[in-house]
């Protein structure tokens, strides 16, 4: 017969669950502001030209990353995009037939799950107005749930 342990203070923890949706963002960087934001340096993200314009649009914009006592909350992970740039291309890195590294963040933050497509759109389209790539790479989750404390 298996023993079951009794409940921990943690498994009595009570849990409220919403629903979003994640945005999740890809956003090209300076080398060095990759560098300093890697170290910490979180100021490092304002001073950096292309994504200062990010931060404006997840400050302006309250259905982004809002979490109640907590506003425009966003996540970043370091990293690099590779591409090749194909005839026809006008990028904001590169030449025509190169193949290039930008180094990136892949900015996630959240939106309410229940929004419809009408009141969405203008989000998206400020997030897309903003980015400096010729093609903006964007990914919309299926709405989920958030977990957090209650």
């Amino acid at each position: 017969m298996a023993m079951t342990a009794p409940p921990t203070t943690v498994d009595r923890v009570p849990v409220t669950r919403r629903r979003v949706r994640t945005i999740k963002v890809y956003w090209p960087v300076a080398e060095e502001t990759l560098t300093a934001a890697s170290a910490g340096d979180l100021d490092a993200l304002r001073r950096d030209d292309s994504f200062a314009a990010l931060l404006r649009v997840l400050e302006s914009t309250p259905e982004l990353g809002d979490f109640g006592v907590y506003g425009d909350v966003f996540e970043v992970a370091f990293g690099a995009e590779g591409f090749t740039v194909r005839p026809g291309a006008r990028p904001s890195l590169g030449t025509v037939g190169g193949r290039f590294l930008s180094t990136t963040l892949a900015v996630t933050t959240y939106v309410d799950g229940t929004l419809d497509d009408d009141a969405l759109a203008p989000v998206l389209a400020r997030l897309v107005a903003a980015h400096p790539w010729e093609i903006p790479v964007l990914e919309l989750s299926a709405p989920l749930d958030l977990v957090s404390r209650a």
